[in-house]
């Protein structure tokens, strides 16, 4: 999978974009995660992108799932656990009361499997395709140059701000500063005190970018089409093939899909499409 052409993989993400949007039913999430995790899995990742992965994954879920469990306005909803309670004064007098809901942990979860196989694979990418390559895919996929010009050099950017803000951490932490303490006003005054050079570092090399692109007289107009690269990417068989499948799988179900909507709305039913109707119910 590390040799796909930087083409199927910016398809694959398009696609499984639009698979997560379209599909509804928790099992196939769960299929597309399955497939993400395993596209992963093919690398392999290094113990730093797999803590980082872990780290994303875990944050992401915990977030959707909390915040839909208590922002949950749909009907039926199980109040399974009162954070505050309708007579507690201001706040929940305003609110009416503030409630952890069974099916809004259940909505938030299957929020999350769209947010986590969106997420894997766009780390799939980035850890396997180099800048450069995905520059180019872009270019021939006719993206404005100007603004694949801004998603590579971002890319770029992620790493540096990483080892930085590493850096910032450490050097903190060997001035006696700790993160973890119990005067709030402390922790948050180190996190500023910390974002302060990473922010001032990276404006600093924002700027230094900027003159040296300026310097060498780049326009994006023409950039494109004067641009040569020394290496070319071919697309092989098994990329065409893959791309295929994956424009088939998106093609199915869009048609499923609208199919199952013409007879849910009473605009169109067909015995014959029977199977189909369960099918999309049960499965997608």
């Amino acid at each position: 999978m590390i040799n796909l052409h930087p083409h199927t993989k910016i398809v694959l993400l398009a696609i499984v974009s639009c698979l997560v949007i379209l599909l509804d039913s928790p099992i196939a999430l769960c299929v597309c995660f399955l497939v993400s995790l395993g596209l992963q899995a093919s690398i392999p990742p290094s113990w730093r992108q797999l803590r980082l992965l872990i780290l994303f994954i875990g944050l992401g879920t915990w977030g959707l799932v909390y915040s839909q469990a208590i922002f949950y306005n749909q009907v039926p909803r199980t109040v399974i656990f009162t954070l505050v309670h309708a007579d507690t004064p201001v706040v929940g007098v305003l609110t009416g009361g503030i409630h952890l809901y069974r099916e809004g942990l259940f909505h938030g979860a299957v929020q999350s499997l769209r947010f986590n196989t969106t997420l894997t694979i766009s780390c799939f990418i980035i850890w396997t395709t180099q800048p450069r390559d995905l520059l180019l895919a872009f270019v021939k996929l006719r993206v404005p140059y100007s603004l694949a010009f801004m998603v590579t050099t971002g890319l770029r950017y992620i790493p540096l701000i990483g080892s930085e803000a590493k850096t910032v951490i450490r050097s903190q932490r060997l001035r006696g500063f700790r993160y973890l303490r119990l005067n709030v006003l402390q922790v948050i005054s180190g996190i500023l005190n910390s974002l302060r050079p990473i922010l001032t570092n990276n404006i600093r090399r924002a700027t230094h970018l900027s003159e040296a692109v300026e310097s060498r007289a780049f326009s994006p107009d023409t950039a494109a089409e004067r641009r040569t690269s020394l290496r070319e990417l071919k697309t092989r068989g098994r990329d065409v093939i893959l791309t295929a499948v994956l424009v088939l799988c998106l093609l199915g179900v869009i048609c499923l899909k609208g199919v199952y909507f013409l007879y849910a709305n009473g605009i169109y039913y067909a015995s014959w499409l029977r199977g189909a109707y369960s099918f999309v119910r049960e499965v997608l």
